[in-house]
């Protein structure tokens, strides 16, 4: 049931210089999960240079902590949880909140119930800290996100909920017809592209130090991001659906085609371009995947241009081998979001199992470039990537338009960040 009293606003927005409270940086075991918090930082950065950024680690991210405090040295990180048990809320998270004047939620898909399962707690967490924000008078906004299902009893709550944001931006337009025909009516529901795609961090040294190791040249390799049924190598616990601890029969199945498709895509680049292949990890469970999959079933003349990486990485040494990657491909989506920040073509056969996240390629422009790795052929997949080679300045060229759209929507709901800040209007973003 929606409350109908007015708010209690104990601050009041400061027009000079704003607090901006970001949440962020959801897995350093992952890199898509990482670089959604330097992307929207950039932005913020760069479209509202007025405001502080205070960045939200509910949970320890060292890793991702090295690259933010690296590249954003005016960010301050805050650490700790909304809700512990019995105790009250306070320490520098509440101080955090107190002091805000926009709290935002980076890109994910963290409101959901029923897609992954029926954690009705963790559920009512996620939506705890708007409800703070509501009590205090303070906007919230979601920006990126990804929506799925709220299955009963859920869609009632995260309505009555979303519909008080000031903006919801989704990460690709499945979601924002989703939360339209469910009767969300946030203060703005628009497409705004993942957070990922304002993405510009490198790790020059290291990327450089491992190319020149490992003999990969300036746009001469594809870069492989694959996707396993496998559990984390964190997770000592009973797995997901999606990363089960023990596949079943049908996601070994699908493992053994997809992997497949990977590994005929690979020869078929090796022996008709002479070029190399890169197998590059998005998530720290694929290394070891990489090769048991994919590298180690390769024939022996193949298997000569193809480097598996066969240690972890952060997205700031990701992105400095990326920008020097020919194409890429992947079943994950946000090393192919980098690749596209870096102007560098890619192929996306996603599976829809993953959510609707799985269109946003398609939503900024890029549909023949993506793919149904369930439906499409392998021949299918593998066109696509050697016709980006056949001809290369075409392909460039497609993902420059298609990056000029990202930028468009990214100022644009800057813009709303603004607004919402109650600071000028575009005078003073800078280029």
């Amino acid at each position: 049931m929606r409350v109908t009293q007015a708010p209690q606003v104990l601050h009041s927005p400061s027009a000079a210089k704003p607090t901006i409270l970001l949440r962020s940086s959801w897995n350093d075991h992952n890199i898509g999960d990482q670089g959604h918090t330097p992307g929207t930082l950039r932005l913020l950065q760069r479209y509202v240079p007025e405001a502080e950024i205070l960045l939200w680690h509910q949970d320890p991210r060292p890793e991702t902590e090295k690259v933010i405090t690296k590249n954003f040295p005016n960010v301050t990180i805050v650490r700790g949880a909304f809700s512990d048990g019995a105790k009250p809320f306070g320490g520098e998270l509440k101080d955090a909140f107190d002091r805000a004047n926009l709290y935002i939620v980076n890109s994910g898909m963290v409101f959901n119930y029923g897609l992954f399962g029926y954690d009705w707690p963790s559920s009512m967490v996620s939506l705890t800290p708007f409800y703070y924000c509501l009590d205090r008078g303070l906007p919230f906004g979601l920006y990126g996100q990804s929506f799925d299902k709220f299955a009963h009893p859920a869609m009632p709550v995260y309505r009555d909920v979303l519909s008080r944001a000031a903006f919801i931006y989704t990460r690709e337009d499945e979601s924002r017809k989703f939360l339209n025909e469910n009767r969300f009516t946030p203060g703005v529901l628009e497409f705004g592209p993942d957070g990922c795609f304002g993405i510009d961090v490198r790790d020059e040294e290291r990327g450089l130090a491992y190319l020149k190791k490992t003999g990969l040249e300036d746009g001469k390799f594809l870069a492989i991001v694959i996707r396993t049924n496998t559990k984390h190598v964190y997770d000592t616990g009973k797995g997901s659906l999606l990363n089960p601890a023990q596949a079943t029969p049908e996601q070994q199945e699908q493992d053994r085609v997809r992997m497949g498709y990977v590994r005929d895509l690979i020869t078929t680049w090796v022996r008709e371009t002479g070029l190399k292949v890169l197998l590059a990890p998005e998530v720290s469970k694929e290394v070891a995947q990489n090769k048991e999959k994919v590298y180690d079933q390769l024939p022996a003349d193949v298997q000569s241009k193809v480097v598996w990486r066969d240690t972890y990485w952060n997205c700031d040494e990701a992105m400095s081998v990326y920008a020097r990657a020919h194409s890429m491909f992947g079943i994950e989506p946000h090393s192919l979001i980098m690749g596209l920040a870096l102007g560098v073509p890619v192929v996306h056969a996603r599976s829809l199992l993953h959510g609707r996240k799985g269109w946003m390629f398609r939503d900024i422009g890029l549909p023949e470039w993506l793919f149904d790795i369930d439906k499409a052929s392998s021949a299918e997949i593998t066109k696509a990537v050697m016709d980006i080679h056949q001809d290369y300045p075409a392909a460039k060229a497609k993902v420059k338009k298609a990056m000029q759209f990202v930028a468009d929507r990214q100022k644009a709901t800057m813009q709303v960040v603004r607004n919402t800040v109650k600071l000028t209007a575009s005078g003073s973003i800078q280029k």
